[in-house]
């Protein structure tokens, strides 16, 4: 009986390209948020979304003034 060398499946290149980090990043932040409105309610959400907000304008002004 021999043995024949088999190829390593072939992963898509629309999966090899997606930017998974940042999809992580969205889960995560998703996730935060259900947890806040399901631990606190209404004011938990802002209690999140606040500084989540002050902090993607921060993010925003460093990316686009540099």
């Amino acid at each position: 009986m021999t043995m024949t060398a088999t190829q390593p499946a072939q992963t898509p290149s629309f999966l090899r390209n997606e930017p998974w980090g940042i999809w992580a990043a969205v889960l995560f932040v998703i996730a935060t948020l259900v947890t806040a409105v399901v631990t606190m309610g209404l004011p938990g959400l802002v209690l999140v979304m606040v500084p989540a907000a002050l902090g993607m304008l921060l993010l925003l002004c460093f990316v686009v003034f540099g």
